[in-house]
């Protein structure tokens, strides 16, 4: 019970001790920056054995104040709160500052109070102006004024001032005589000191406050609980005069100064030390012996004393050697050695190699040093590495030569090199000095993930990688300047992947394939035929689907089948295009209900007549089970987008896909932050890159994003339309800003007023992350209102600035014969618009998610075919698989932080075909939260253009600042 209640009084310190600290730092926040107000401590020493130490403060700017009351200086300090010193001096915490080291003693001094109110252990004191300090914070204080200027008041009143503390030993003093019994000591503990602390780290002496040496301080305490009133006393038998001598003089003489009797100097003999360490190997550590030698007589410093019965008349004592026998055993200490019985042992790997790369030249100045036959093997290497690397069978294969000889402990030398560290230790027991070696660190520490991660046989003297690795890890060790023979068989493999070797068959004919995409063809067919997956990350509108289909052609295969999942709306359009470009392909679309398409699966994984395969994201959910084990030719993800994120059911379900290879087509490989691009990639190429968490411990919000580039270039690749499609129109893009109306206005104002304070309060309650599903309900509200107040608030009558701006100018490009797409993420949004729309006589056309694939495919021929003018489209539903060329104005009517799903929605006009200019509008509310939403759109827009080079190979999400701008 007495021990659980003990535990317990720990863990309330414990956490009294945070809470005070998180307390003090708050209370710290949005104080100036210079100092410009003093405190200088007094410290009230013990006037008796068993006091405590006790401080005073004084405060000031320029003149001296004596705080009178400690707790309430720091409650208006922790309130912020002034307080006023006489009528002459106020305290006003809310612009005042005190130096850092002031505020390091202040923190000790509010945890101590914080403390004793949570223990309900508040320290009595008469006088408010001094308060006593228990040991642990005693020792805290004085360890903080060890360089602070100081005044001390002493036992008998007196104050002194005090620059700064120093370490200073203290005139302890010891004399011993021999009497006809034994050896008598005798000591007394100096007039003048006073400890401070129990623990006799600090006292005062000659009016100055001193740091007791460290040697010192037992031997201070020791005499302290000693003391009486008078002398200290200790006798010793004769029969331990020899152990006093041997080991107890050397003891305090080096801690004190020690006066002996003539009779006792007549009985000593002194010989000179001839020391000497005895080092052998044992198991996998090191044993030592240590002799002191003096003259004939050897003594083991750690072996039982001899028993004496008495000392004969005339007989001569030893008296050892103290500093010599304490510089040997302090070097063995300070290196790690442990006693076991009457040796020494030195286990740990960290200490073993200090040891023989410095310990033992430091014991080489004060001893002799024998070393065993085995403990000479344990010697340090200075390593010399070279590597190579070849393809063996599409893999790539590494190994590693150790001074010229193969090695099969590759992954331990590595893992050491990829860890900074020192040293790595061989099975035999041998050191590699690995300090000089930094210039590989870069590249085994990928060798090494990409080893482990591959699942590469430890115990061999080369490691198997996969294949895909070679052009990322080829670059890095050159680049890294290692000494790594790299094959041509690498090389070349390095070139395809890089873009200068190409060996693929010209695409089959009859394919309307642009220059760019027969190179996005190309690329496809060199992944597939070295067994590695891809992203065809190009830009929306330059045909990704049509590379894909070229690709499928040239590598048809009649014994198995390519797999294709897109979105649902989009799986009948890639039915068409199959039919359309490649019609020699039998494509069938898994669709009906669970019988059905299990009958279908079935007749795809048991017959060999059906080359492509089609199915959506949702019922690829749930018909996994019937497909999983069949290896397709290609698994192709339409729309990647969609398993962005990389613990959705989704991209869990897809992943479980066996392919020979496997590509992702999205215009958006990154969207809100690089886990989304991880998540892609682990679809295409599973473990290449580094585990989840490590890749975004590494790669978030744009760290080493070169890195990055290099690793994902060879897999990814993107081109820009206006890079590749010099024939396409121009793209002009505007930005118009609306004005609220005054009823829209103010309930805007009111929400947003109610809604910073809802915000404020929860991330208050439950912390940032726990807050952002309210944070991202109060965002969606303040942009409906500045859609159209209606959509939030039932009964509005009055009407939206944005919706009076889209009227205004609709007219006038319809009278011009322009066609429009209307897009908006709030489908309650264009279902307003519709009324306007009709009473205005403006025919338009609707779409929203649950349109049917097949009417989506029937309106945008009739969009485009027909003399619609205007299409109203929900963004989710519209942002990809539309062709809708006939349009030549974009309207976004409320701007999102996501630009690249802004982009998706334009590149449906702005596209192939298209043979007019493309007029892109955005509406702003001004003076909203939109223009934010705005900025920070731009922002992301950046972090993705760093990351996802356009070229022939190749957005962080809402944070807290963010949202505290957003309702600024």
């Amino acid at each position: 019970m007495k021990m659980q209640t003990e535990d317990r009084e720990i863990h309330l310190q414990r956490e009294a001790l945070a809470r005070a600290e998180s307390l003090s730092a708050l209370v710290e926040q949005g104080m100036p920056a210079e100092a410009n107000i003093r405190l200088e401590v007094t410290l009230i020493a013990p006037r008796q054995p068993g006091d405590g130490l006790r401080v005073g403060l004084r405060i000031g700017e320029k003149k001296w104040y004596v705080v009178k009351d400690i707790a309430q200086l720091l409650e208006a300090k922790r309130l912020n709160q002034p307080l006023s010193f006489q009528s002459k001096f106020i305290y006003e915490p809310s612009w005042m500052r005190f130096r850092e080291e002031d505020l390091r003693i202040l923190r000790v001094l509010e945890k101590m109070l914080s403390v004793g109110e949570m223990l309900n252990r508040m320290p009595t004191q008469a006088d408010a102006r001094l308060m006593p300090l228990s040991e642990p914070f005693a020792e805290e204080l004085l360890e903080t004024l060890q360089n602070v200027p100081m005044r001390v008041m002493t036992a008998d009143g007196e104050v002194v001032s005090c620059p700064k503390m120093t370490e200073s030993s203290l005139p302890l003093r010891v004399e011993i005589r021999m009497t006809p019994r034994g050896l008598h000591l005798m000591s007394a503990v100096p007039e003048g000191i006073v400890p401070l602390t129990k623990s006799c780290a600090y006292a005062l002496y000659q009016q100055q406050a001193i740091i007791v040496p460290p040697e010192q301080r037992p031997l201070l305490r020791m005499m302290l609980s000693q003391e009486r009133e008078g002398p200290i006393y200790f006798d010793f038998p004769l029969a331990a005069t020899e152990q006093v001598v041997g080991e107890v003089i050397p003891y305090l003489k080096r801690r004190c100064a020690v006066e002996m009797s003539e009779e006792l100097r007549k009985m000593l003999v002194r010989l000179p030390l001839q020391a000497r360490v005895y080092l052998d190997r044992e198991g996998k550590g090191i044993a030592a012996r240590v002799a002191f030698l003096y003259g004939r007589t050897e003594l083991n410093p750690f072996a039982p004393a001899r028993e004496k019965i008495a000392l004969e008349k005339g007989e001569k004592l030893l008296l050892r050697d103290a500093e010599g026998e304490h510089a040997v055993l302090e070097i063995l200490a300070n290196a790690g050695f442990r006693v076991t019985k009457e040796n020494l042992r030195l286990m740990k790997p960290d200490d073993l190699f200090a040891f023989l790369a410095e310990g033992v030249h430091q014991l080489e100045s004060v001893s002799e040093i024998f070393l065993s036959r085995d403990f000479r093997k344990m010697y340090i290497r200075r390593p010399t590495l070279r590597g190579g690397l070849k393809m063996e069978r599409g893999s790539l294969l590494l190994n590693l030569n150790l001074d010229g000889e193969p090695t099969d402990e590759i992954m331990g030398i590595l893992e050491a090199l990829s860890r900074s560290r020192r040293y790595y230790r061989m099975k035999d027991g041998t050191f590699l000095n690995l300090s000089e070696m930094q210039g590989w660190q870069e590249a085994a520490e990928n060798l090494y993930e990409a080893a482990k991660t591959d699942g590469a046989d430890m115990e061999r003297d080369a490691l198997t990688l996969r294949g895909y690795r070679t052009g990322y890890l080829a670059r890095l060790l050159e680049e890294a300047g290692v000494p790594v023979d790299i094959s041509d068989e690498v090389r070349e493999t390095e070139e395809e992947l890089t873009g200068k070797r190409q060996p693929a068959p010209a695409p089959a004919p009859g394919l309307p394939l642009r220059d760019y995409q027969i190179r996005g063809y190309e690329w496809m067919y060199m992944l597939d035929r070295l067994h590695m997956g891809g992203i065809l990350a190009d830009d929306m509108g330059l045909g990704k689907t049509i590379q894909i289909i070229a690709l499928l052609r040239a590598t048809q295969s009649l014994e198995r089948t390519s797999l294709i999942v897109a979105p649902t709306s989009l799986t009948y359009n890639w039915l068409s295009e199959i039919n359309r470009f490649a019609p020699e392909l039998s494509a069938v679309v898994v669709t009906g209900t669970a019988a059905q398409r299990e009958s279908l699966w079935r007749h795809v994984t048991e017959n060999s007549d059906v080359d492509v395969a089609i199915t959506s994201y949702p019922l690829i959910r749930r018909d996994i089970g019937w497909i999983e084990d069949y290896a397709f030719r290609f698994a192709v993800l339409d729309e990647a987008q969609n398993i962005k994120n990389a613990g959705s059911i989704a991209a869990s379900t897809v992943k479980r896909l066996r392919a020979d290879t496997r590509l992702a087509l999205t215009g958006t490989p990154m969207e809100n932050g690089i886990g989304e691009l991880w998540s892609i990639f682990d679809f295409v190429l599973p473990g290449y890159l580094q585990p989840y968490h490590v890749f975004l411990r590494r790669y978030q919000d744009g760290m080493n994003s070169e890195d990055l580039r290099t690793r994902i270039r060879p897999f990814l690749t993107r081109r820009l339309k206006q890079e590749v499609l010099e024939e396409l129109p121009d793209k002009v893009e505007t930005r118009l800003t609306a004005n609220m109306t005054p009823e829209q206005r103010n309930v805007y104002q009111a929400a947003m007023e109610r809604l910073r304070q809802r915000v404020r309060k929860v991330m208050t309650e439950k912390g940032f992350q726990g807050s952002r599903m309210e944070i991202l309900s109060a965002i969606t509200e303040l942009r409906e209102i500045c859609c159209h107040p209606s959509l939030v608030l039932d009964g509005y009558t009055g009407s939206s600035g944005k919706e009076e701006m889209l009227l205004e100018i609709l007219p006038g490009l319809i009278d011009g014969g322009r066609r429009v797409l209307i897009f908006s993420q709030f489908t309650s949004m264009l279902k307003i618009l519709r009324p306007r729309l009709t009473e205005r006589g403006i025919r338009h056309l609707y779409l929203d998610g649950d349109t049917p694939a097949g009417e989506r495919l029937e309106m945008t021929r009739q969009f485009n075919e027909g003399d619609t003018p205007v299409f109203l489209i929900s963004l989710r539903a519209g942002g990809s698989g539309l062709n809708l060329t006939g349009a030549d104005v974009v309207i976004h009517y409320d701007p999102w932080w996501n630009p690249a799903t802004e982009e998706q929605a334009t590149d449906r006009a702005h596209r192939i075909g298209q043979t007019k200019k493309v007029d892109v509008l955005r509406l702003v509310m001004g003076d909203s939260i939109e223009e934010k939403v705005v900025e920070l759109g731009e922002r992301k827009k950046a972090l993705f253009d760093r990351l996802i080079t356009p070229g022939e190979s190749g957005l962080a999400a809402l944070t807290e600042q963010d949202v505290r701008e957003l309702f600024s």
